[in-house]
């Protein structure tokens, strides 16, 4: 749950460039010089700070960013996710198209050349057999949403299929493009337990050789220890050069660089960190670059929390935020571009981008705030805590503890509301979000959501519908907690319901954007729950030895063009 400017995309780069032919005329009786070999590929080496425990990213206990790292270039999808947010079709032939309005009907075809690893043709039957397993409910998957809209899909043909939906429903792509969307296949798992058949391996279950629909394939899977990938020889695009990539644990930022210094590794995405592009750059022969994606930082609000269920309160913290100063202090020095966020559904850097949360300062103003609490009756105790009847504003917050850039976020908040008479206990866990978050054990907290380009896929963060069920940290430790939202804050409005089910059946791209920025427009002035902080920027860090690589701040990251990349002396 961490949930990335335009770029020209660099496989439609070589293709261009393979496609050019460069002739030389020779003097007579010349003799042509042998070409130069181009030089092989060597292994990379890549240092993960959130090893996955297992390889499915549909389930809930895979669901996450290094999982879909790692995986991704295994598992073809519908669709890719270019750096610039844009849906490149993948596996399908074209972009899928709305065959009819009524009922809603969304016609995809599939590349006559895609295949699996084993030669087996990529077919409708494959997404037929993935639409049919995600909403088996004896299967683990993380999300249902927008699949339980379709009341028919049909195969007409190997290389076509229709999906009727039961009302007319805009994000479609969304459905093949997220990374968690991988397609099935189904000769392999037909009739496999999916919750665990990919665990530990990305594999034929029956002859336990690898099964691969991308240009890698996982030969590999030890938890905690490593993952290799390897070329898949049959894949349908372009071809990999680099032999092997292998993804190995290193859990802290430092270690981190300290392994890319020394050589043990030959890359690595930390989450942002103080200091850490200057430390990066000061390697000799290391290359640095920073995208900002669809991954915002924000500060949350347990909206049933006596206190903090008085919206006036949670408007003085918002009008007290020193958003800023944290952007300043915590993310400018990993990318000069990051700014305050001021939108809760769209990023700074996308089209549709409306300031709404500016009517709360970016600085942030105390003597503001202070008059919001002045007027709804908070009066400061002898402590100096404010205080209204038997309830006083002192609350605690967390985040993931060894996140410092997060540590000093939580202080810079600490010290501005003391001004308010508000007090801030920092309380920081290293299973906060599996556990206290999912079982609503705790008042605020800071984190980041991983989004995707079109807003749809957060509709889960703000709908009443998605209030889950209160999950024990036995349930979370076994990844057993309800999947039906992700609504945290229990954020209830009936005006944001509405609105962003009227954005799911609204197809014109203008009037579907002012759906969502007017759902945020209320959530600014009407809920404020979660306060939004700034883009969350990406830190890559790679040997400058290393050719093709491209950062991808979408859910694809950074190995999304792994054919690519290519390590030479």
């Amino acid at each position: 749950m961490h949930a990335r400017p335009k770029h020209m995309s660099s496989r439609l780069f070589a293709a261009l460039a393979a496609g050019t032919l460069v002739t030389v005329a020779l003097s007579a009786g010349a003799t042509a010089a042998p070409a130069k070999p181009k030089a092989k590929s060597k292994s990379i080496t890549i240092a993960v700070d959130q090893f996955p425990p297992v390889l499915n990213d549909m389930t809930s206990q895979g669901n996450g960013e290094w999982t879909a790292m790692i995986a991704g270039p295994a598992l073809a999808r519908g669709y890719k996710l270019l750096p610039d947010f844009s849906y490149q079709p993948w596996i399908f032939d074209k972009d899928c198209t709305v065959s009819s309005p009524s009922p809603f009907t969304v016609d995809c075809t599939i590349r006559p050349d895609a295949k699996w690893s084993d030669g087996v043709p990529i077919t409708s039957a494959d997404f037929k057999f993935t639409y049919d397993t995600i909403m088996d409910k004896k299967n683990d998957v993380v999300s249902r949403n927008g699949y339980d809209k379709i009341t028919a899909f049909d195969t007409p043909s190997p290389a076509e299929f229709q999906m009727v939906f039961n009302s007319v429903f805009a994000p479609y792509r969304e459905l093949w493009a997220g990374s968690s969307t991988t397609v099935l296949p189904e000769h392999v798992l037909a009739g496999q337990n999916f919750n665990t058949v990919w665990n530990k391996c990305i594999c034929d279950p029956k002859t336990k050789q690898p099964i691969s629909s991308g240009p890698m394939m996982v030969k590999s899977f030890t938890p905690d220890q490593q993952v290799t990938l390897v070329p898949n020889p049959n894949y349908w695009e372009k071809k990999a050069t680099v032999p092997k990539v292998v993804f190995i644990p290193v859990r802290d930022s430092n270690a981190e660089v300290n392994a890319l210094r020394v050589g043990e590794v030959d890359m690595i995405y930390p989450q942002n960190q103080i200091g850490l592009r200057q430390r990066i750059e000061s390697i000799d022969g290391a290359k640095y670059t920073s995208s900002l994606g669809p991954q915002w930082e924000h500060f949350d609000m347990l909206s049933t929390v006596p206190g903090l269920d008085d919206l006036q309160v949670r408007k003085a913290l918002a009008t007290a935020m020193p958003r800023q100063q944290i952007v300043n202090r915590v993310v400018k020095d990993a990318n000069d571009n990051a700014e305050v966020l001021n939108n809760t559904q769209y990023m700074v850097n996308q089209q549709p981008y409306v300031p709404n949360w500016s009517m709360y300062p970016a600085t942030g103003d105390v003597d503001a705030a202070n008059a919001i609490l002045d007027a709804a009756g908070w009066t400061r105790g002898s402590d100096g805590v404010r205080q209204k009847g038997n309830v006083k504003l002192a609350f605690t917050v967390g985040t993931t503890s060894g996140n410092q850039a997060r540590i000093l976020s939580e202080q810079i908040m600490k010290a501005q509301f003391q001004k308010l008479g508000v007090a801030l206990a920092i309380k920081n866990a290293p299973d906060i979000l599996d556990t206290n978050m999912t079982g609503f054990d705790f008042q605020t907290l800071i984190f980041a959501w991983v989004s995707a380009p079109d807003p749809y896929g957060g509709n889960a963060i703000w709908l009443s519908s998605a209030i889950p069920q209160q999950c024990s940290p036995k349930q979370a430790k076994k990844f057993a907690c309800d999947q039906s939202g992700q609504n945290y804050t229990k954020v209830r409005d009936p005006k944001v319901d509405e609105l962003l089910n009227a954005s799911d059946t609204q197809t014109d791209p203008v009037a579907r954007a002012a759906l969502f920025n007017q759902a945020d427009l209320q959530l600014a002035t009407n809920d404020v729950t979660v306060i939004p902080l700034f883009q969350k920027p990406t830190q890559l860090g790679y040997r400058s030895s290393i050719s093709g690589v491209q950062d991808n701040p979408t859910q694809d990251g950074f190995t999304w063009n792994i054919e690519d990349w290519n390590l030479t002396p």
